[in-house]
């Protein structure tokens, strides 16, 4: 099996030297796979440290093809140029923040199944941050989660309720081509939207073998930018009154804060109420997730900082579609 990896990056100087290695130095037939890296319009050193993997991945019989994006277009442009531009017509997509295991290519061709997504493993003990997001996934996907799960496929029924993404993604060529989203700008939902078009021509493949280690964010302010971008792209899929995370994640924290500014304004006795009754749901919310006592601190103090980033950028995305600038 012959497979074009392609990589999009934007701004990851200190986190791709570490993803072009992995590839590199994968346990496959070096004549069997390509590596094409599309450089986003990044303006750090990412470029630099592109074509050192160039020059490191031709010693070891590898090939490193750039493509180099004049301006940051989005991920969804990047996956597609990358994808038009592949040698093979098995793809797989990997996000510039992991490193592959070396045996992923052999255990996709062992699987000989496509589209598959893969099972990004995240080393959450590097930071208090990255234990809040795990206990959040904990809880959000408990069956699928871990380095071992059965193996499972996402079909329509069962789109929602299953972890996925294009952190790692095996598919089809012409299928990923044929399935893109029709609107491609950078608020756009640039996962989910394409993996809903796939799942409406072929099931996907969710599988634990298919293993890439992610790293993840450990400062704040990097998380609370990330979360704040997630926001429209989340709202862009998810604003349909049949889902059940539009009520969740959309209406109720919406019409809280509404409710809060009418309150404020007009009677502040009730405004305080409301702040009483927020923080025992906010304590109640940290006992849920938490699986210890500095759990419970940790929840404490990450939930209304990225809850908080997150509904703003929600409001964000849902201020672009009322003015249709997406």
């Amino acid at each position: 099996m012959k497979i074009s990896i392609v990589v999009p990056v934007f701004n990851e100087e200190k986190l791709i030297k570490d993803c072009l290695d992995a590839l590199i130095s994968q346990n496959y037939p070096k004549n069997d796979f390509e590596i094409i890296v599309v450089n986003d319009g990044s303006t750090d050193g990412t470029g630099k440290i592109i074509k050192k993997a160039q020059k490191q991945a031709k010693g070891k019989g590898v090939i490193v093809r750039a493509i180099n994006l004049e301006k940051n277009k989005g991920w969804i442009i990047a996956r597609e140029t990358g994808a038009k531009n592949a040698k093979y017509d098995n793809l797989l997509f990997i996000d510039s923040r992991c490193a592959a295991i070396k045996e992923v290519l052999k255990n996709i061709k062992k699987i000989n199944y496509q589209p598959i997504v893969g099972n990004p493993l995240v080393n959450f003990r590097k930071s208090n941050l990255a234990r809040f997001n795990l206990l959040f996934r904990k809880k959000l996907y408990p069956h699928y989660f871990g380095e071992n799960f059965e193996p499972v496929f996402i079909a329509e029924n069962n789109f929602d309720g299953i972890p996925k993404g294009t952190t790692i993604f095996f598919c089809d060529k012409k299928l990923f081509l044929s399935s893109q989203p029709r609107m491609k700008k950078k608020l756009a939902s640039d996962d989910i939207k394409l993996l809903w078009n796939i799942v409406r021509r072929a099931k996907i493949l969710k599988h634990p073998d298919v293993k890439i280690v992610y790293s993840p964010r450990t400062s704040l302010q990097e998380e609370i930018k990330h979360t704040f971008e997630r926001g429209p792209r989340f709202l862009d899929y998810y604003f349909n009154l049949k889902k059940k995370r539009f009520w969740f994640f959309i209406f109720l924290p919406l019409s809280m804060l509404s409710s809060m500014i009418v309150l404020l304004l007009i009677n502040l006795t009730k405004f305080l109420h409301l702040l009483w009754f927020l923080a025992i749901l906010w304590i109640l919310v940290s006992i849920w997730l938490a699986e210890n006592i500095k759990d419970f601190f940790i929840v404490m103090a990450y939930l209304p900082i990225i809850g908080f980033s997150f509904e703003l950028g929600i409001l964000k995305g849902l201020l672009f579609k009322l003015f249709r600038k997406y």
